[in-house]
């Protein structure tokens, strides 16, 4: 009996690049050993990120469509799917960095973040302070001969980062104006455990009792920020796990309603049936139908 083939998409890793980091400008030839297919979807081991001055490029992440225009900041998760569909970017950089280059501060707001993707327009002044701010960390990540380059690439990484965390939160800000500080910091800390514990924390007192706070407390205040239950957040964070394992691998739906921790299959297929409006088997066939 031949084994079957788990898991089919391919993940990118960045081991082979130098202090964990990635950079090119758009409109260049990519270096040799660094290629990735348009169309192929894949995941990352690494935060992605876009900066882009002007141009137009659509992408597919996690099963949602992302069109990056003039003057836009987009930055992905670790173990999020990609799909490029097309690329005419014309002028601006792509950036690639290893979650260890980042402190545990930075990481803490990046999970933090409400939305799933970071993706917000930049003014003219911002899209030139961050390129003005990338082409220098390109200059020395591409100098073999600078002193302490590994150090000043890697700091000035960081620094980036924060700066762009520091443009997404003055955006979000502006969306959560109505709110009071310790509701977002609330609803902010709820997210960041999802995202680092859904496959084991499926209850919402799961969360509460995390945060010593009432399942009715942050219930409301979820609600409050978002719009939408805590409820509802566990399930979509699980069912775009299971979307991804249906898609990319060849587990049985009952291995994963296991891998996610379902004791019940029957109750994981009457959930993915009702958040993602079509039984799991279906959306199998469905998606692995569709040419990629």
């Amino acid at each position: 009996m031949s084994m079957r083939r788990k898991e089919r998409i391919p993940v990118h890793s960045m081991d082979d690049w130098f202090s964990g980091i990635y950079i090119k400008p758009f409109g260049t030839d990519t270096p040799a050993g660094h290629t990735y297919e348009i169309s192929q979807p894949h995941r990352h081991d690494f935060y992605y990120c876009i900066v882009s001055e002007s141009g137009e490029m659509e992408l597919e992440v996690d099963f949602q469509k992302i069109l990056i225009t003039d003057q836009n900041l987009f930055l992905s998760y670790p173990g999020q799917i990609h799909q490029i569909n097309s690329a005419k970017m014309e002028k601006g950089w792509f950036l690639a960095f290893n979650p260890s280059i980042l402190d545990d501060q930075l990481k803490d707001i990046l999970d933090q973040c409400i939305s799933e993707i970071i993706h917000i327009p930049l003014s003219e002044i911002q899209t030139t302070t961050f390129s003005s701010f990338i082409n220098h960390l390109y200059t020395v990540h591409v100098d073999e001969d600078q002193l302490f380059r590994q150090i000043i690439t890697q700091s000035i990484v960081s620094a980036l980062v924060y700066q762009l965390a520091s443009a997404y939160l003055t955006a979000e800000k502006l969306t959560l104006i109505k709110n009071s500080t310790r509701n977002i910091e609330i609803t902010k800390t709820f997210k960041q455990l999802l995202r680092r514990n859904f496959r084991s924390m499926k209850r919402p007192s799961d969360f509460a009792s995390k945060m010593n706070i009432s399942v009715s407390h942050l219930n409301d205040t979820v609600r409050s920020v978002t719009g939408f239950p805590v409820t509802y957040f566990i399930q979509h964070e699980i069912m775009r796990e299971a979307q991804k394992l249906l898609r990319y691998s060849d587990l049985t739906v009952q291995e994963i309603a296991d891998k996610l921790g379902f004791e019940d299959s029957q109750y994981f297929n009457r959930l993915f049936s009702k958040i993602i409006r079509m039984p799991p088997g279906a959306f199998r066939k469905k998606r692995n139908n569709v040419s990629i």
